[in-house]
C-alpha cells in the first residue's frame, strides 16, 4: 500500500474509533419519571401512530418508544401534558416534532457507543448535548496527538449523515434525545438573579461580622486591626476606588444625608482632644496637596456652592 494510502485508511480509523467519543448523550434504561424505555434500534421505515388529548407528556413518548422500537431518552425537565395530536402511520420523527412542538420541547437524533457511561445520566447528556450544539468550528478530524487523544467535529449533513451510515460498524445506536432547553435555560437565568441578589446580603453580613471581631478586640488588638486595614487601603488600585466612587455618585443623596449627619454626630461625642485630634489630622492631609489639586477642590467647592445657591432661589 502506498503512503497516501496509509494516510487515507489511518484517518478513515480515527474517524470510527472518534464519533463515538465526539457524539455525546445519555439515559437509564428507566428513565427520571419511572417511564420504561425500550432500546431496540429504530429502523427507517418504522411509523407510528397517536390519538392523544391532554395526556402525560412522558407517557406518549413512551407509546413512541414502543411503537418505533427506538430508544427515547428524556431529560428531567421533560415534564407537562400534549394538549391534542392526531396523526396516523408517520414516521418516527414526524411524530417527535409534533409531540416537541406541543409541549415546548426539542428533540436530536444522537449516534452513541452502546457502552457509553454516559446513557445512566440523562441530564448530563442533555447539558452535553447542548455545549456540542453551542459550538462553531467547521468539520474536522484530530486524526492523533502526542496526547493520544482524537477527535471528530462535524456541521455539514453529507458528512454527518456520512458517518450515520457507519453506525453498526462502529458499534453506535441511534438515540432520540427529548429535552426542554426553555426550562434549562431559564432556571440557569433565575439562579444567576438569585446568585447577584445574595452578594449585597453577603457583603453586608460580612460587613457586621467585620464590627463584631473588633469590637472584641482589646484596645491593642484594634489599632493593629486599622493599622493593618490601613496599609491594604495603600495597595488598593485606582480601579476599585474608581468603583466605589462611581457607586457612591449613584446612591441616593438622602441615604448620604443621613451617613454624613450621623458622622457629624459622633465627632460632637468626642472628647474636645480627640475631635481636635482628628480636625489636626484631616488639616495635615490637605497640606500634602500639589497647588494644582488645592486649586481643583477650591474650583469644585465654588461650583458646589453655586449650585446649591441656585437650588436655594427656586
Amino acid at each position: 500500500m502506498t503512503r497516501n494510502g496509509f494516510c487515507v485508511l489511518g484517518a478513515a480509523v480515527a474517524l470510527l474509533l472518534t464519533t463515538a467519543a465526539a457524539v455525546v448523550a445519555g439515559e437509564t434504561k428507566t428513565d427520571a419519571g419511572g417511564v420504561d424505555v425500550k432500546t431496540a434500534v429504530a429502523t427507517e421505515n418504522s411509523t407510528v401512530s397517536l390519538d392523544v388529548k391532554d395526556s402525560d407528556v412522558r407517557q406518549v413518548f413512551e407509546s413512541l418508544a414502543k411503537q418505533s422500537k427506538a430508544k427515547i431518552v428524556l431529560e428531567s425537565t421533560v415534564r407537562g401534558s400534549v394538549s391534542s395530536i392526531s396523526v396516523n402511520n408517520v414516521s418516527l420523527e414526524s411524530a417527535l416534532s409534533a409531540v416537541c412542538k406541543s409541549a415546548k420541547l426539542q428533540w436530536r437524533k444522537i449516534l452513541i457507543s452502546e457502552n457509553s457511561k454516559l446513557l445512566e445520566q440523562p441530564d448530563r447528556f442533555a447539558a452535553t448535548v447542548r455545549l456540542m450544539s453551542g459550538l462553531g468550528f467547521p468539520d474536522l478530524i484530530i486524526a492523533a496527538s502526542s496526547t493520544g487523544r482524537v477527535q471528530v467535529h462535524l456541521e455539514e449533513e453529507k458528512s454527518v449523515r456520512s458517518v450515520g451510515s457507519l453506525s453498526n460498524s462502529l458499534g453506535m445506536k441511534e438515540v432520540y434525545l427529548i429535552t426542554n432547553d426553555q426550562a434549562v435555560a431559564a432556571k440557569a437565568v433565575a439562579q444567576e438573579k438569585a446568585d447577584s441578589a445574595a452578594k449585597p446580603a453577603k457583603f453586608i453580613q460580612f460587613s457586621k461580622d467585620q464590627m463584631d471581631l473588633f469590637m472584641q478586640m482589646t484596645p491593642e488588638e484594634r489599632e493593629q486591626a486599622l493599622i493593618s486595614s490601613l496599609n491594604m487601603m495603600d495597595q488598593i488600585g485606582p480601579e476599585y476606588m474608581a468603583a466605589v466612587m462611581e457607586s457612591l455618585a449613584n446612591v441616593d443623596p438622602t441615604y448620604v444625608r443621613a451617613l454624613v449627619s450621623k458622622q457629624t454626630q459622633m465627632m460632637f461625642r468626642l472628647s474636645p482632644e480627640q475631635r481636635r485630634a482628628m480636625m489636626k489630622f484631616n488639616m495635615e492631609v490637605m497640606k500634602e496637596l500639589t497647588p494644582e489639586q488645592m486649586k481643583i477642590l477650591q474650583e469644585d467647592a465654588l461650583a458646589v456652592m453655586q449650585e446649591m445657591q441656585s437650588d436655594a432661589g427656586k
